[in-house]
């Protein structure tokens, strides 16, 4: 227990009203989470809720099982006051919500169709931290195909003290580009313009997966404007949304061939149909986060023609181990497209990858192997081939408030201004 929840119940004793405003108005001031300094490089995050609920818990990638969907919290005896802690780098930047009533305490989690259905269920009780006002649009709203959500149910912010200061997402752009959504087939693709844009110019092209994502929650379009010609070679952005819920995605950002055709031979022609972009292959990027990312590397493997620079933003390089039950994956491995990476012929591609320093620990769903050693892994057998990578450990978990500032770094080291 902190201090401050240790004063909090010492006070509650003789005063549980005024405790528990004088708590309150601590966390008003904190901006959320409290937060004590340990170290020159750490800090404790203390989680507070208050309420009447029977249970609660924190969803958040900070605990020591940062792969658990939940971490139940602890209720101050005879209060409605409930808290957690956590050691946390004094650097991080990532999300949390606070769970009521949480179903995944008894959870099975190696069972994906079930722990699916749990994460629908739990939606309407995933909450925002009414005291942090800073906060990201749901992912899981997106997933869910909805635009719009209350903000009550949104992922709140925990920006800690030494997190790299950067205003790309909130600062009002001097000029704005713009965002156009067109159909093809059965798929939407949403495409940014930069500032100034000119129909009589040539300008490389980024493609970007899972793209209903990118402005309703990561607001990538502002950091562009921020950036676009001043650190960021201007550039059209198509944003390629899935089409469907959470299994179809799974299926084609899974190293799918038919999705990287599909890419390669009707994305790229449609966007080139309307708009002035790079024949160069080096000039076209294919960037992706989480299954994502997997799906940029695979694409790019095995559409070279089509594809010259990979941007991976905590990818799903884990992937490949085939699970009797579910029989998602390739073979009896993890890693499968590492592993094909290191046996194919060496390729005119690029690299950026990006991994989470918070984004340790096995997953059931890939036995022995977490999702930053698996990057690290794809890093060096990239290298040893021969491929020119850059290669980034973001201070922060897998969620939006991390992928963003990843995304906008790795555009800067393959397309500088």
């Amino acid at each position: 227990m902190s201090d401050r929840v240790t004063r909090f119940a010492d006070e509650a004793e003789r005063d549980p009203v005024g405790a528990v405003e004088r708590l309150r108005a601590d966390l008003v001031e904190s901006g959320g989470p409290l937060v004590k300094r340990l170290t020159d490089t750490t800090v404790e995050v203390t989680f507070v809720w208050i309420g009447p609920e029977r249970q609660v818990s924190v969803r958040a990638q900070v605990f020591e099982d940062p792969n658990a969907l939940s971490h139940p919290m602890r209720r101050v005896p005879g209060t409605q006051v409930w808290h957690l802690d956590a050691v946390v780098a004094s650097d991080v930047v990532t999300t949390y919500q606070f769970l009521v009533d949480d179903p995944f305490t008894d959870a099975d989690h190696s069972d994906l169709a079930e722990l699916g259905r749990l994460m629908v269920e739990a939606r309407a009780r995933m909450l925002a931290d009414p005291f942090n006002p800073r906060a990201l649009f749901p992912q899981m709203a997106v997933v869910a195909g909805e635009d719009t959500a209350d903000r009550r149910f949104w992922d709140s912010e925990l920006r800690l003290p030494d997190a790299e200061d950067v205003d790309w997402f909130d600062a009002e752009p001097t000029d704005r580009g713009k965002l156009t959504e067109h159909d093809l087939s059965d798929r939407t693709i949403t495409v940014y313009t930069p500032p100034g844009y000119q129909a009589d110019r040539t300008y490389p092209l980024v493609v970007l997966l899972d793209g209903e994502c990118w402005p309703l929650v990561a607001r990538l379009d502002t950091a562009l404007d921020n950036l676009m010609g001043r650190e960021i070679e201007p550039a059209v952005v198509a944003m390629v949304h899935n089409t469907g819920g959470m299994a179809p995605r799974m299926a084609e950002l899974a190293c799918d061939s038919a999705f990287a055709t599909h890419l390669a031979e009707d994305v790229l022609p449609f966007v080139r149909s309307l708009y002035p972009v790079s024949d160069d292959t080096s000039r076209v990027v294919l960037a992706g986060n989480s299954l994502g990312g997997l799906a940029a590397a695979h694409t790019a493997l095995e559409r070279p023609d089509a594809f010259g620079a990979v941007l991976s933003c905590s990818g799903a390089h884990w992937w490949g181990y085939r699970d009797s039950e579910t029989g998602w994956g390739k073979d009896s491995e993890p890693e499968w497209l590492t592993r094909q990476y290191a046996k194919a012929p060496l390729l005119p591609l690029r690299f950026w990858i990006d991994v989470g320093s918070l984004e340790t620990g096995a997953s059931p769903v890939s036995p022995g192997v977490d999702q930053r050693a698996a990057n690290r892994h794809l890093r060096t057998v990239l290298r040893a081939r021969g491929y020119p990578v850059t290669y980034h450990e973001a201070a922060g978990g897998h969620d939006f408030a991390t992928f963003r500032r990843s995304v906008v770094k790795g555009l800067r080291a393959l397309l500088p201004a």
